[in-house]
């Protein structure tokens, strides 16, 4: 970082100077000049068709268990709590952070669950700096 810049947002997901945007990436960092940047979003995700197919075959599980009895019945609940901690995950989905600069979009920053507030504080700190 230059001595004359200032720093505005630091978290996990990057830092905000005046002049800059570093993204932390797990592979590492992408330095980009604030005046490049011409977009930035916060997107949330979801999976429709693993979350609806993990609901299906918790309901079927749930059906199959009134057919069978004994020792499947065991393996048939452990599938339908799996199928259903799937489906609502899916349902829940991820958010990413979507950065244009130059034209081209940059590879998205993932926000998990746990990070969902960090991610937003990040995009609102990165848009108050192109703002400016």
């Amino acid at each position: 970082m230059e001595t004359n810049e200032k720093v505005l947002f630091i978290n996990s997901f990057g830092s905000v100077t005046d002049k800059r945007i570093i993204l932390n990436y797990k592979s590492g960092t992408e330095d980009l000049p604030v005046g490049s940047i011409t977009s930035v979003s916060y997107q949330h995700k979801r999976n429709y068709v693993f979350a609806i197919g993990g609901f299906l075959i918790t309901i079927g599980g749930l059906v199959a268990i009134l057919a069978v009895g004994g020792a499947a019945v065991l393996i048939i609940l452990l599938l339908i709590i799996v199928a259903l901690l799937s489906g609502i995950a899916n349902w829940i989905g991820h958010h990413n952070i979507q950065i244009s600069a130059g034209g081209k979009d940059r590879k998205p920053l993932m926000a998990e669950m746990s990070k969902t507030r960090e991610g937003r504080e990040f995009v609102d700190a990165v848009k108050r700096a192109v703002i400016k």
